[in-house]
């Protein structure tokens, strides 16, 4: 009976080789249609073409080195050149595999195709190199670009989709599916395996060294040919690729199951449940229209302070008309007055003009006097000229002259500029204070207080009478008007408006700023 040998059944190595890797690629890419979140399945489509490619290869190799052999055939050399095409676009489909889905994994974006793109130039560029550098013929040039297929694109594919494979045990452990863990352990291994060794041992060429380490040494030193190792390796991929498949059916019966767990909580939802999800949303109803209320009562408050502010504006102009009418007006028409009956006696009674002209100049002194008092009621000078600072000290002062109750102004920190509107509300406001003192208060003593340390503040108290700062708001309508102006005006300028008064025992009115808008803060300075 005939021993067989290698030669005798490389035929069938061959084909499962090829069979091996086909029907990995065939399986995946059936499946690649399938939605799924795993990277995995988003890259297998690429895993299939290096599957398909390297299967029609190995036949390819098994009908040159098998039926053509024992026919005595010589191979084409067109079809040798097809035949490391597709043994390089297979590595090429290896590594983009690798590269498509560690970089969705770890980076969490599309790929650029860098590492694949870059890989083919290089390997483009030698297989060039090489033809020049060795003056070689072109089965010689043919063989040494097989080689360098093996060398610059194999290993470097089939570690990339190791790296690849072996961290997404990772995701997949993550998703629940560590059953899967295995199967991705073989399939790595078997891939760098497959491309360390199985493509590490080629056929002899002038490429170093493939000439002294070569398919022939590897049958030597082991006894059998590098195609039954890859085959071997081929097999295993194939069967833990087949296995991974799976994952799919696993992750779908997860979105079902998730599914009809959640159906399940809904359904789950007892009666108790639903009447506290009701009670809660008229708890918010009824806050909102609480909200609601507030808000239109705020907004009438407004609207009649605003009537109120309307009417003191024309009670003020009132005022002023009426006191340069009876006061200025009067003073300049008898000014006038003399001034026309003096013209007749300039020549004639000369001492009597001087004696008159003195007591028309008192007149006329009188009436600026009085005129700048409006004015500075009106807006004092100080402020615009020397900051709030120096025009609070000129209303104190004139507070103190009007004969109302002792009023010492303190300033804490270093004061520093503020934004014109600024300045003038905060003035308004420790006028208006000062005002409602002298009429309501009966105090002995009042005390502004403007503190520029950290945060800016004005301050104005009292010892007077007090009041209850409860009742400022009886039946939706407010009282203090006077109070209801100084927060009105507080709110224009974005700061906090707060009153401290008991019976008895005197107010204090605090303004505290928010921190200035950086825009309004650079302007300042």
């Amino acid at each position: 009976m005939p021993t067989l040998t290698w030669d005798d059944t490389i035929i069938a190595i061959y084909f499962l080789y090829g069979l091996a890797f086909y029907s990995m690629g065939l399986a995946l890419l059936v499946e690649s249609g399938r939605a799924s979140e795993l990277g995995f399945a988003r890259s297998m489509r690429l895993l299939a073409g290096f599957g398909l490619l390297h299967g029609a290869h190995e036949w390819l190799d098994m009908f040159e080195y098998g039926f053509l052999s024992y026919a005595s055939l010589t191979f084409p050399i067109w079809l040798s050149w097809l035949r490391l095409a597709i043994l390089v676009t297979s590595f090429l489909a290896l590594l983009a595999f690798g590269e498509h889905l560690y970089i969705r994994e770890a980076y969490k974006r599309e790929t650029t195709w860098r590492i694949t793109i870059g890989a083919f130039v290089w390997y483009a560029l030698s297989c060039i190199i090489i033809r020049f550098v060795y003056n070689i013929d072109e089965l010689q040039w043919l063989d040494a670009a097989d080689v360098l297929a093996r060398y610059t694109l194999g290993v470097p594919s089939g570690m990339m989709a190791c790296w690849a494979l072996w961290r997404e045990r990772e995701i997949f452990r993550e998703r629940g599916m560590g059953r899967f863990d295995r199967a991705l352990t073989i399939s790595a291994v078997a891939l760098a395996l497959y491309s360390v060794v199985g493509q590490f041992f080629t056929g002899s060429s002038v490429i170093f060294p493939s000439y002294i380490i070569n398919s022939d040494w590897f049958f030597q030193v082991m006894g059998f040919p590098v195609q039954v190792f890859r085959a071997a390796m081929a097999t295993l991929v194939a069967v833990a690729m087949i296995h991974i498949l799976r994952a799919l059916e696993v992750e779908n019966q997860q979105r079902l199951d998730a599914a009809e767990h959640a159906k399940l909580e809904t359904e789950r939802l007892s009666h108790s449940e639903l009447a506290r999800l009701n009670a809660e949303l008229q708890t918010a109803n009824d806050e909102t229209a609480r909200l609601l209320r507030e808000v239109q009562r705020r907004d009438a408050v407004r609207g009649e302070l605003l009537q109120r502010i309307t009417a003191a504006q024309e009670a003020e102009r009132q005022r002023i008309a009426r006191e340069l009418h009876d006061g200025t007006g009067q003073a300049l028409t008898g000014v006038a007055l003399g001034l026309r009956g003096l013209a007749a006696q300039v020549k004639t009674n000369p001492e009597h003009v001087a004696q008159r002209l003195a007591v028309l100049e008192s007149m006329a002194t009188t009436s600026l006097g009085e005129l700048r008092h409006l004015i500075n009621d009106l807006r004092p000078p100080q402020l615009d000229d020397m900051g709030l600072v120096a025009a609070l000290r000129w209303m104190v002062n004139r507070f103190k002259d009007q004969g109302h109750p002792e009023v010492r102004l303190e300033v804490h920190g270093n004061p520093y500029p503020l934004p014109s509107d600024v300045e003038t509300t905060l003035f308004r406001i420790a006028q208006e204070g000062l005002t409602n003192t002298a009429k309501h208060a009966h105090a002995e003593h009042v005390s502004v207080v403007l503190d520029f340390a950290d945060q800016l503040t004005l301050t104005v108290s009292d010892d007077g009478v007090g009041f209850q700062a409860s009742g400022l708001q009886a039946d939706g309508v407010r009282a203090a008007w006077g109070l209801a102006g100084i927060q009105e005006r507080a709110n224009l300028i974005n700061a906090q408006f707060e009153i401290h008064a008991t019976p008895g025992e005197g107010t204090t009115l605090v303004v505290r700023m928010s921190s200035l808008p950086e825009e309004e803060a650079d302007h300042a300075y």
